[in-house]
């Protein structure tokens, strides 16, 4: 392992962020840019390959590049589950057995550095007995409060490191002109310009539009059964793409500055959903007649079967 002369700890070989090497990542940097690619680690920061090269300015830019500083101003750093590759899916379930049953070596190692005052998981340990179960954290740096719990793999004074959560994560989908859907949105994408329909039942936060240029900016939070336009005309098939965020299962490095863990989880339990606040009163579901005597009886005396010899007078 490289080690750098002013990064004792070589390439933060005790970081989270050494879990997601080598592994298709997204993450969302602190101006709330959503960057996709191959991470990298090394002594003095990160370097996330993109998939697809972007354009940038007149020039096309194929890597982000983010000091130790500028990494720590990382709202999020996803490992998606539709990009785990069988590799990955092996690597991720040994590092989630490693979590709660650390071999020897890493015990010993850890109480070196415990012995050395440099080990950030002995700094901590109401956090410390928690390696390997499940915790739920609470996302402080959103305009919304978003709860994500997951099994909590590693953690240092920066970052920490939870599988199997479910946070929200930037996702694109291919236009074309004329009429389509996907994602509970149906789409309508002309000359007179880009309309959108949520027919789900949640909240649908759009981002922009993406084409050869770069990012176009349309920030719209939709609420259910609402439209929004823009006038996006259309153009050829593969030119463009709506982005979005929709929540996303995988695992998840998270910052220490903007969560915040609230204790143990246990699962979770189905809520009914409520309405959202600006739902009109007509699209409020309609809530079956109130029973009334007659019909109480009936459904008593249809429940008594005949042969039973029993009779009700009235």
């Amino acid at each position: 392992m490289r080690s750098g002369p002013t990064f004792p700890r070589g390439e933060w070989a005790t970081s989270p962020l050494r879990l997601f090497e080598g592994d298709c990542v997204q993450g969302q940097d602190g101006d709330g840019e959503w960057i996709r690619g191959v991470l990298h680690v090394f002594a003095g920061g990160l370097e996330i390959t993109y998939d697809e090269p972007r354009s940038l300015g007149g020039y096309v830019e194929s890597s982000r590049l983010l000091s130790r500083e500028e990494a720590g101003t990382l709202r999020c750093l996803l490992r998606p589950e539709p990009l785990w590759t069988d590799a990955v899916r092996i690597r991720r379930e040994e590092q989630i057995w490693r979590a709660a049953h650390p071999s020897w070596r890493d015990r010993l190692a850890r109480w070196s550095r415990e012995l050395l005052h440099r080990d950030p998981i002995s700094k901590e340990p109401l956090l410390r007995r928690h390696l390997g179960r499940r915790v739920l954290v609470e996302v402080l740096d959103r305009p919304r409060r978003v709860h994500a719990a997951g099994l909590l793999l590693t953690y240092d004074a920066q970052f920490l490191a939870l599988a199997d959560a479910v946070l929200p994560a930037e996702t694109s989908f291919p236009l074309c002109p004329g009429k389509m859907s996907g994602a509970d949105l149906e789409i309508l994408w002309n000359d007179d310009g880009l309309e959108l329909f949520n027919r789900g039942g949640s909240v649908v936060t759009i981002l922009g539009i993406r084409t050869a240029e770069g990012l176009r900016p349309w920030e719209v939070a939709l609420p259910p059964r609402r439209r929004e336009r823009t006038s996006f005309r259309r153009a050829p098939a593969g030119t463009a793409e709506l982005v979005f965020e929709s929540s996303v299962k995988g695992d998840a490095v998270l910052p220490r500055s903007g969560v915040r863990v609230r204790g143990a989880n246990e699962g979770s339990i189905p809520i009914p959903a409520l309405p959202d606040l600006e739902t009109r009163i007509g699209d409020l579901p309609t809530a079956p007649p109130p029973e009334t005597e007659e019909d109480r009886e009936g459904s008593i005396l249809g429940a008594i079967p005949e042969e039973s010899g029993i009779r009700i007078e009235s």
